[in-house]
């Protein structure tokens, strides 16, 4: 809140500031929605514009205005259409749910969602994510990053890679950008690994942009994903 003083006679005037993200909450569970929505709508810098009942069409949402959608249900235990026509209009989308398998995990992130989390009673946790995706990031929750697995995201619509093996698409790197991977895949931000490599942080996209293309995924996520999987073996597969 930010306060002022007014001209007639010094009276306080409270005036909310703009807050960072605009969120629209779908769930097919009215009390969940109505959860969901009061808490994050009292957390800072977010505003709950308005909700939707996720089994109604989607030209009643009110998507107006709205940065972020966080689509939640009970269960994901099948790819959400809805996700995909909302990442088709341009919007940012959280998926929130139980169930979560490696398919539906990779169906989700191939769809341009922007998050796959697990339906959590704690607020602060969804809050965090909301506010990442809002600025750029991809995010999953840790409980499910185990799931993703090279088998499940060539199982996900519309692969691009076929059936070629972990080693063959690492092999397809060069040196540098699986360092930068294996770096990023340790934990490391871009910054941190520019600093490692001793190079700039652009170079380090740069180096990213390229092993997507490459590895044949939709974003830095799958790639440093596939990256974490491959350095839980013996030893990496492109030596």
């Amino acid at each position: 809140m930010t306060v002022r003083n007014a001209a007639d006679g010094g009276v306080l005037l409270y005036e909310r500031e703009r807050p960072d993200v605009y969120v629209l909450l779908a769930d097919a569970d009215p009390v969940s929605r109505h959860v969901l929505a009061s808490a994050l709508d009292s957390a800072d810098g977010i505003e709950v514009l308005g909700t939707a009942d996720s089994g109604e069409p989607l030209h009643r949402w009110p998507l107006s205005g709205v940065d972020v959608v966080v689509l939640a249900d009970a269960s994901r235990a099948q790819p959400d259409p809805v996700a995909a026509e909302l990442v088709h209009k341009g919007l940012r989308v959280l998926l929130l749910g139980t169930g979560w398998t490696g398919r539906t995990l990779a169906a989700a992130l191939a769809a341009g969602c922007v998050g796959a989390l697990v339906k959590d009673p704690e607020i602060g946790r969804l809050a965090a994510a909301v506010r990442a995706a809002a600025a750029g990031y991809v995010v999953v929750s840790p409980e499910l990053v185990g799931l993703w697995t090279p088998q499940a995201h060539a199982a996900a619509p519309r692969r691009e890679r076929g059936d070629r093996s972990v080693g063959v698409l690492l092999r397809s790197l060069t040196e540098r950008e699986r360092e930068v991977l294996t770096l990023l895949a340790e934990g490391l931000s871009t910054n941190e690994t520019a600093r490692r490599l001793k190079v700039t942080s652009a170079t380090v996209k740069s180096h990213v942009s390229h092993a997507l293309t490459k590895l044949s995924v939709r974003n830095r996520l799958e790639a440093v994903l596939l990256m974490r999987q491959a350095l839980d073996g013996d030893r990496p597969p492109w030596s």
